[in-house]
């Protein structure tokens, strides 16, 4: 009996804990955390970035509050169980590191007229399937009040092919990979409510694409991909890759050029996780995002925003006055239509390389760890204002490509509180500017006299900030959350301090914001 017991609580205890590992998120690496608290960086994730698990972190939970839902027998069997559970714990973060690696190619192709037709044939049986199998489902709902799943639909798509022969043309494991993404659609909607849409019908006028699972191969010497039905097309390789091709995309942009999107299994990750932690904090890099400039880092390095999309409005408009002034339907308006989605891509590709570029070399300066906001940029986008802007910087598009890397090089990323006042905190004193405007760019500290530029001020705080997340007891003891002041809670915060009863000498002359 004791043995069955011991198997059953087993598995409570992982179950348990990884529920709660993934779910609470403590304020600062060491703390208990707290169930439905909103935290910047979970524990589990920075021990997915050591490569190690904070066992006394462990321990302290296991032995919580929160464990103790039954008697004192299932206790102590419990805390028999205890040093099984940090070897699992242990392993399975150890493990995230040694998982193999997916990473995803894009290269130009450029296919003849035969293989053009060959394609379309392709997108259009696919998009047929695609189409056919929503309208499937959706059918059977309205009607008989049934739900059809992935095995229904591939029964379907049999009888499909025995009514439009002309299905049987092409790769069929495209058709069955049209299916699969309908069904990950569907399980996206129903596991993302609210969030994730009611999946739609494709039409042929966006984007094309249709996917090949087997039988591609690469051929850098002849510069060809091999796809199945289709044979070679030649292929410009600005880059190698090692590994296996797990999956091949290709796509058609509504500008009329081809890509290939090869995914990648690279086995083991690029870069051992980096076990070290901030020893000082130098080894910390804090980066404010604006729309002015699109990030400033607390070393003072700046990345401009370029403002791709504003730069080309201009001609977005000439051009979009171009495709409304041409017949529905004619030839010429697929023309001009053409001509504004190259222009549209062009900006969007412009976007692209100034992140790559600005990311890259953010990861190249050598700091143990980044820090950032994590900023509601779904809020922000609501200000009708200021949205054209912020969607033009593409902050989370920036902000997703940086923590990928730092993943990649072994570097950790925090994010900070959101509602951590990093701007109106003054980074020499901690004094409070609780009426600062978004238009002033700079303000003078009343109590030290310093004149700070609200962006390199607010990273420094978020590099202090981030520094003081990451601090982890070394003797295994319990630390407490650091309290700092947010947005939230600035009607609370204390009183402007009296320079005199704190013995402050300030002087007339007005000082620069030291560089940290």
């Amino acid at each position: 009996m004791k043995a069955w017991l011991y198997i059953l609580l087993v598995f409570d205890v992982l179950h348990d804990g990884l529920l709660r590992y993934r779910s609470c998120t403590p304020y600062v690496i060491g703390a208990r955390p707290q169930c439905g608290q909103t935290s910047p960086q979970p524990i589990m994730a920075l021990a997915k970035h050591m490569g190690r698990v904070p066992l006394h972190l462990v321990d302290d939970q296991l032995r919580g509050d929160g464990w103790g839902r039954r008697d004192e027998q299932v206790d102590m069997i419990r805390h028999d169980l205890h040093l099984f559970s940090l070897a699992i714990f242990a392993l399975y973060n150890r493990m995230d590191y040694n998982r193999s690696m997916l990473r995803s190619f894009s290269y130009r192709l450029y296919p003849t007229a035969e293989q053009q037709s060959l394609l379309a044939k392709t997108f259009g049986s696919v998009r047929f399937v695609y189409n056919r199998l929503l309208e499937y489902r959706n059918k059977a709902y309205e009607r008989r009040k049934e739900s059809r799943n992935y095995y229904d639909c591939n029964a379907f798509l049999r009888r499909l092919k025995d009514i439009h022969p002309w299905l049987r043309d092409v790769n069929s494991q495209s058709l069955q990979m049209a299916n699969k993404n309908l069904d990950a659609a569907f399980r996206n909607f129903f596991g993302n409510p609210g969030k994730t849409g009611y999946p739609t019908f494709k039409k042929r006028s966006t984007r094309q694409s249709f996917q090949c699972p087997q039988n591609v191969k690469v051929d850098y010497k002849a510069a060809a991909v091999y796809l199945p039905r289709i044979g070679w097309i030649d292929c410009v390789f600005h880059r190698r890759f090692k590994g296996n091709v797990k999956t091949v995309t290709v796509v058609l942009e509504p500008s009329g050029r081809y890509h290939v999107r090869i995914l990648v299994d690279t086995g083991v990750g690029d870069a051992k996780p980096d076990t070290r932690l901030p020893a000082s904090l130098d080894d910390v890099l804090g980066i404010d995002m604006g729309v002015k400039t699109l990030a400033v880092c607390s070393d003072g390095t700046e990345y401009q925003n370029s403002k791709h999309l504003a730069n080309s409005e201009r001609k977005l408009k000439r051009l979009q006055r171009k495709v409304a002034r041409k017949k529905k339907g004619s030839s010429n308006r697929r023309k001009a239509v053409k001509k504004l989605a190259g222009c549209h891509e062009k900006t969007r590709n412009q976007r692209k390389d100034s992140i790559e570029k600005a990311t890259t070399d953010i990861v190249n300066k050598s700091h143990v760890a980044v820090c950032v906001e994590d900023l509601n940029t779904k809020g922000m986008m609501k200000n009708h204002r200021m949205a054209k802007a912020i969607g033009d910087a593409s902050f989370c598009q920036f902000l997703a490509r940086l923590e990928q890397k730092c993943i990649e090089h072994g570097i950790l990323f925090v994010k900070v509180p959101r509602f951590y006042a990093s701007s109106r905190i003054c980074s020499n004193c901690g004094y409070i500017h609780k009426d600062l405007r978004l238009s002033e760019r700079k303000w003078k500290c009343p109590v030290c006299n310093v004149v700070h530029d609200r962006d390199r001020n607010g990273s420094v705080n978020i590099q202090k900030k981030g520094y003081e997340m990451m601090t982890i007891p070394v003797d295994g003891g319990e630390s407490t959350p650091v309290e700092t002041d947010m947005v939230d809670d600035r009607a609370n915060a204390p009183k402007k301090p009296n320079v005199e009863e704190a013995g402050i000498v300030l002087g007339n002359t007005t000082q620069e914001a030291p560089c940290l």
